[in-house]
């Protein structure tokens, strides 16, 4: 992805419920978001915004605008993770890691697909 696009935390969610849906009107993303509590004005709006940011794209379908996503989560979550580390870890990851670690973020598991995602990568590497 050659954007760099910044979603907001409800930004994220609407996209994320449009990755869920398919595709949908404001009327369907706020149904699927309901816990978020967003009036139907606001996810419109919300969702017209991120067409302008060139993440959506919308049709008429008679009475209605259906939104549907153009970038992938995995695209999104590679920008807004590059983000982060360049914000807050000037641009080094292995800091972001560190910190993950030293917080207790990890389970037991996640320590181990760690180490076997990091062996593999090893093992490429030669």
């Amino acid at each position: 992805m050659s954007k760099n696009i910044k979603l907001s935390d409800q930004q994220y969610q609407i996209v994320r419920a449009l990755w869920e849906l398919g595709e949908g009107s404001a009327k369907d993303v706020q149904h699927h978001i309901k816990e978020l509590n967003l009036a139907h004005t606001t996810v419109g709006t919300i969702l017209t915004r991120l067409e302008k940011k060139g993440v959506l794209v919308s049709e008429p379908r008679g009475r209605q605008r259906i939104f549907k996503a153009i970038v992938s989560e995995e695209d999104i979550q590679q920008n807004m993770v590059s983000s982060l580390v360049s914000t807050l870890f000037k641009g080094n990851a292995s800091s972001l890691l560190a910190h993950l670690v030293r917080e207790n973020e990890f389970s037991d598991d996640d320590l181990e697909e760690i180490r076997s995602l990091l062996d593999n990568n090893k093992n490429q590497g030669e």
